[in-house]
């Protein structure tokens, strides 16, 4: 397995990778899957120029993605939010998760002091992850976001620079 910064060039699968994402887990995202596949190649491409997203590859194939926005304002300058976790069905059970979680807390804390997350409550393999990582909840974000007319709550996790 490889980890690294997705390039440019790298847009159209990180396209399709996220797109399948949004597709099969719809409570999990903020962004919703008809609203971005409408969107241009383009936006995709902005999405990596303007954050920290890093794939996971196994056999040359994108598996993997995680995503980090730091924050630029001054008095938030010391945060990072992770964002956009997937991993493919097909490489789920093959150790990808985590390293690609490592990879990307090891980036956020050469920059940033604190690394923040929303993740569904009741995801219960991502909740166990961060907790796995350091990351602790501090909040509870109800209704974040109505799917097919459910509620979905998110638990809110700080994990800090030791």
């Amino acid at each position: 397995m490889t980890i690294r910064r997705l390039t440019l060039a790298d847009a159209p699968e990180f396209r399709t990778l996220r797109l399948r994402a949004l597709h099969d887990h719809p409570a999990d995202f903020g962004s919703d899957h008809a609203s971005e596949a409408a969107k241009p190649l383009s936006h995709f491409i902005t999405q990596l120029a303007d954050n920290h997203v890093m794939g996971a590859f196994l056999d040359g194939t994108l598996a993997g993605i995680i995503a980090l926005e730091f924050k630029t304002k001054p008095k938030e300058a010391h945060r990072a939010f992770l964002w956009g976790v997937y991993v493919a069905p097909q490489a789920r059970g093959r150790g990808v998760a985590a390293p690609l979680l490592d990879a990307a807390i090891a980036v956020a804390i050469a920059r940033a002091t604190q690394v923040e997350l929303g993740v569904r409550a009741g995801n219960t393999p991502a909740e166990a992850l961060y907790r796995s990582r350091g990351f602790t909840e501090y909040g509870r974000e109800p209704n974040t976001y109505i799917v097919d007319g459910a509620p979905c709550d998110s638990l809110l996790m700080v994990r800090h620079r030791a």
